[in-house]
This record gives C-alpha cells, sequence and structure tokens, in this order.
C-alpha cells in the first residue's frame, strides 16, 4: 500500500489452527499485522481487529 507505517513488533502467537507465527510488525496507518508462517516466503497480513479476536499469544 502506498500510506504505509510500519512500527516493528516481535512476538510468537497461535493461529486457530494450532501453528505458531511470529509477527513482524504492524501497519498503523491500514490497521494491519504482519507475520510470517513457518515455511511460508511471504509475509501474511491479517486486520488487526481479526488478528486480536484468532490469535492468541505463546510464552516463551
Amino acid at each position: 500500500m502506498e500510506n504505509e507505517i510500519v512500527k516493528p513488533w516481535v512476538e510468537r502467537y497461535m493461529d486457530p489452527r494450532g501453528v505458531v507465527v511470529v509477527t513482524v510488525g504492524v501497519d498503523v496507518v491500514n490497521h494491519r499485522v504482519i507475520y510470517m508462517r513457518p515455511d511460508y516466503p511471504e509475509p501474511c497480513i491479517q486486520p488487526r481487529v481479526l488478528f486480536s479476536q484468532t490469535f492468541r499469544k505463546v510464552g516463551l
């Protein structure tokens, strides 16, 4: 996107299927979370509202 400001944010979360993902950052302009899935080469993007509803933080 053209108007995008990404603030770094590195945490581990579990998706609804039990797969642990790592957040990369938050796009504060478009309200999106950017994260990486294991064995997937491209970053994934989810709206912040949906991310907070479906992903759960994982401890170390």
